[in-house]
């Protein structure tokens, strides 16, 4: 598949060495915090049994949104045992991985918006939802794709929550994809639905800056800015934050106003 293929060859690339690194961690009797598999895209569709990924690449505009880790990422896939584990283990393939993630949008994705109800991701995708209806909204007629990912792409194994120092450096060191996955899906747009994970944008594009959007504070809602970014990008609250009644959508609202202007 067009873009099936070159995200397989990236995850492939450093699959070896990034399953060596952890091996410490998995292994270690008194490691308390074990790591899930990680945050591996694939975007092919079955349709008339037959792989497609034009619900993307045929898209007028692309989004990518991200959040803060995954957590207890698990999937259905043979290759993951019996029951299926979640702690990272290197006998399960690239591939199977990459499956977790388009079985997930198989289940739950339809018509650019999540059937998040019943499930773990829930507070998440409600967000995800509300701005996807927002940018709907703003571009009728226009068909409009969207992709998760996370700015963390290893979690923690069961719990919620930041897996720590350990496992975060051991990715930062052998695992830094987001740019290379940017570079070969192309969004028109990125959202960064991390809340003040400043320092994790940071990490991939180091000498981001953030301007308020007005009439928000900086920590509110704000455009992320970046000589290595040359697409628009913004970063407001994650979804589960505590906001008055209609302030979420008010927020979202802005960032497609600002967006829709620049088009």
């Amino acid at each position: 598949m067009k873009l099936h293929e070159p995200l397989k060859a990236l995850y492939a690339s450093k699959w070896e060495e990034l399953c060596d690194a952890l091996q410490t961690v998995v292994c270690g009797e008194k490691t308390g915090v074990k790591p899930a598999y990680p945050f591996l895209l694939g975007l092919t569709r079955w349709e008339d049994d037959r792989p497609t990924e034009s619900w993307y690449t045929d898209a007028d505009l692309k989004v990518m949104v991200f959040g803060q880790e995954t957590n207890s990422w698990v999937g259905k896939n043979d290759d993951f045992g019996t029951p299926p584990s979640p702690v990272f283990s290197p006998n399960v393939s690239v591939e199977a991985v990459m499956g977790i993630y388009e079985d997930f949008y198989a289940s739950y994705y339809h018509d650019g918006t999540f059937g998040y109800n019943g499930t773990r991701y829930g507070t998440f995708h409600y967000g995800f939802n509300r701005f996807a209806m927002s940018l709907n909204a703003a571009f009728p007629g226009k068909r409009i794709a969207y992709v998760w990912n996370n700015l963390v792409k290893i979690g923690k194994a069961q719990g919620t929550g930041f897996c720590g120092p350990e496992i975060y450096a051991l990715e930062r060191a052998h695992f830094p994809v987001i740019r290379e996955e940017i570079g070969i899906l192309k969004p028109d747009l990125l959202l960064f639905l991390t809340g003040t994970y400043d320092e994790r944008i940071r990490d991939n594009w180091y000498d981001a800056q953030f301007s308020a959007l007005s009439p928000y504070a900086v920590n509110e809602v704000a455009q992320v800015i970046s000589s290595e970014l040359s697409i628009p990008a913004y970063r407001t609250n994650h979804p589960s934050a505590r906001l008055p009644k209609g302030e979420m959508e008010a927020r979202y609202r802005a960032i497609v106003d600002d967006f829709a202007s620049k088009r």
